[in-house]
């Protein structure tokens, strides 16, 4: 599972008073399922809650969340979909400055097995890599000039270039 350790260096290095006192912020994994499938691919998924508490917390909270979405953005991009669930959360006020806020991720990873010499290498893949919602595909304001696609061996155009 590499997630969490994921998750914990990315919140760190967003707020590093949590990370100079790293018992203020504990995580841990409930409700884990495997899943694995009597087909040729030997490997499987986990899917798990991580919950994570950040507790006294006294930072703005709007901080904690976007250091925890900021990351799902690249780790678990499903669960930031518009038609997708959310995650949930629990806030326990300690007094005007403080508070603990429990937060449940709902993640996956996937582990592929490959048969090696002697053995099985096992390998915890990363999330497929997405469009980037922040990168322009095209000048902003510019007319679409032309469209691609690919079907499993030939790239052709599906519409024409504007320039030829």
């Amino acid at each position: 599972m590499k997630k969490p350790a994921l998750l914990r260096a990315a919140i760190a290095a967003t707020l590093p008073a949590l990370a100079r006192d790293a018992d203020r912020l504990v995580m841990w994994v409930e409700r884990g399922a495997v899943r694995a499938t009597q087909g040729p691919q030997r490997g499987f998924a986990w899917e798990y809650d991580l919950i994570i508490v950040a507790e006294n917390y006294t930072l703005p909270p709007e901080d904690l969340f976007f250091a925890v979405t900021d990351w799902m953005r690249l780790h678990q991009p499903d669960v930031l979909q518009p038609d997708a669930a959310g995650f949930p959360f629990e806030v326990d006020v300690i007094d005007d400055r403080a508070f603990d806020v429990k937060i449940t991720l709902p993640l996956r990873e996937v582990v592929t097995a490959t048969p090696s010499e002697g053995g099985w290498s096992l390998e915890v893949q990363g999330e497929p890599v997405h469009f980037p919602d922040a990168a322009l595909l095209r000048p902003e304001g510019a007319p679409l000039a032309s469209v691609w696609a690919q079907d499993s061996e030939v790239l052709f155009q599906v519409a024409p270039d504007q320039d030829a």
